[in-house]
């Protein structure tokens, strides 16, 4: 093509993009101090706040949902979803603001080792989750580390279909007030749960005291996540390939971006227009790899 007829083309898509920005409805807490507690004293063998965070953030992605990374400290208001993975440091502040959160009408995800410590690093001198025992219905008396041949064997009830393994840490929760989506088939833990779900105030706390091997139990959670808190994606993608949604006012893009070295097929609304190459959808638009389209929805 002509360089002209490719700066035309620039300047078109530039003008449709001048304004709109990424609404995230739901966030992910990403904590500095919390990572610097759990590389000084990880709690069990190989505990990682940035692997724990990505258990979440990848199945969001394979899910075709856009989220903010946000401080604990920020207002969440904003936010249908937050999930808040492996949140060790929760100073009394914190833990406030999360409860009024979920009391506002919020969905929250907490999971293990959550609300350990204090600002300073200083184990709390309660039982555990703390100040969000009444919020996430549940008391954890007990837990326990598990080496590398240990493997627990974890049934989903209700919501959460299908049998997981938990590794490498379980938390033993005792519900109190909370429902019970997943449970333990040990004999010694059978009493205690896995995952929970419970109603406080507004709106909906969940509980995850386990690490589980399978990925697709993380896909189960978050979409668990996302119907409670009604949370729609714009459209379910392929593996590998990232939904982003730019809008302003009544205008609506969708960006689709191929991060593999395969060419993928999305499902995408008939009749619309890609501002990339001017073409008019059928229903269905093929990325090259590393291939990017932009869908004019609105």
């Amino acid at each position: 093509r002509e360089a002209a007829q490719v700066a035309r083309e620039c300047h078109q898509l530039a003008q449709e993009l001048e304004g709109t920005t990424v609404k995230a409805e739901v966030a992910v807490v990403y904590d500095y101090q919390s990572i610097w507690a759990l590389w000084i004293q990880p709690g069990f063998p190989g505990n990682s706040y940035h692997e724990a965070m990505m258990r979440y953030y990848a199945a969001l992605f394979r899910a075709g949902v856009t989220v903010d990374m946000v401080r604990p400290t920020e207002d969440l208001s904003q936010y249908r979803l937050v999930i808040a993975p492996a949140l060790h440091l929760v100073p009394d502040r914190v833990a406030t603001r999360l409860v009024e959160y979920v009391k506002n009408g919020g969905i929250l995800l907490a999971d293990c080792r959550f609300g350990v410590k204090d600002e300073t690093n200083l184990c709390y001198d309660r039982t555990l989750p703390g100040l969000l025992t009444d919020t996430l219905g549940l008391v954890i008396e007990e837990y326990e580390a598990m080496d590398e041949q240990m493997a627990y064997r974890v049934v989903g009830k209700h919501r959460l279909k299908g049998e997981f393994t938990a590794i490498k840490y379980v938390d033993w929760i005792t519900p109190e007030g909370a429902e019970v989506l997943a449970g333990y088939e040990q004999w010694h833990l059978s009493t205690f749960a896995a995952v929970t779900r419970n109603s406080f105030g507004r709106g909906r706390a969940y509980y995850v005291g386990m690490i589980a091997r399978e990925p697709e139990f993380y896909d189960q959670v978050v979409a668990e996540l996302l119907r409670t808190a009604k949370v729609e994606p714009p459209l379910a993608p392929p593996e590998g390939v990232e939904v982003s949604l730019r809008q302003r006012g009544g205008k609506k893009l969708l960006f689709l971006v191929n991060h593999s070295e395969d060419k993928k097929t999305v499902g995408v609304p008939p009749g619309k227009q890609e501002l990339i190459t001017n073409a008019t959808t059928a229903g269905a638009i093929e990325l090259d790899r590393y291939g990017v389209a932009v869908v004019k929805l609105t």
